[in-house]
């Protein structure tokens, strides 16, 4: 029988975040109103998510966007404050763990939203076998190439994968590479502990 792999988004799987908090500081901490993130805001948070552009960079971009004067560490700061577990999640993380399966994390994120989380919750990912994280891979989902990364330095075929992601669009571009994948949304909950325990048996 193959060996089968447990794949964990990160965001809104293991962790909850609030996305209008950080709007809501950089309102406060420019004396602007709250304002919806610009195409640029999201090419530039999609490039530090990528490893193009480094925390600094990004960090450089908001404070002349925006007219702030944040530090990297403010910005592990914000999202220090942006994160909440995902109790349903993280209990599905665990349990995979604590049952002896291979446990890898794939997830669009930057360096400093792990610093934060890490910082929360020390350890936190301890136990994972390996963690998969855009900024060191160079590209995010639903980009084939981060798929193909996983499977190709796992060495596996994408029907040993059960992944789950929040995002349908993630979850479809997984599909297309052959991987088995479930949309972690509130309404699919106990469908995927069911399907879980389906699929290792």
């Amino acid at each position: 029988m193959q060996k089968k792999y447990f794949i964990f988004d990160i965001g809104n799987v293991l962790v909850d975040f609030d996305f209008q908090r950080l709007l809501q500081q950089i309102a406060t901490d420019s004396g602007t109103p709250v304002k919806p993130p610009t195409e640029r805001d999201l090419e530039m948070h999609h490039a530090v998510e990528e490893g193009t552009i480094s925390d600094q960079a990004f960090a450089d971009y908001l404070n002349e966007a925006k007219g702030l004067s944040w530090t990297v560490e403010t910005l592990i700061g914000v999202w220090q404050k942006m994160f909440t577990v995902n109790e349903t999640g993280r209990k599905l993380f665990l349990d995979a763990i604590a049952c002896g399966l291979p446990v890898y994390t794939l997830s669009n994120i930057a360096e400093h939203h792990i610093d934060a989380i890490e910082r929360n919750w020390p350890g936190f990912f301890d136990g994972a076998t390996g963690l998969f994280l855009s900024y060191e891979i160079g590209s995010r989902k639903p980009n084939v190439a981060i798929y193909r990364h996983l499977l190709d330095n796992l060495g596996i075929e994408g029907s040993q994968c059960l992944f789950i992601d929040d995002l349908a669009k993630n979850v479809e571009a997984a599909r297309a590479a052959g991987i088995h994948a479930l949309q972690f949304i509130p309404e699919n909950y106990a469908a995927i502990r069911k399907e879980v325990n389906t699929f290792f048996g």
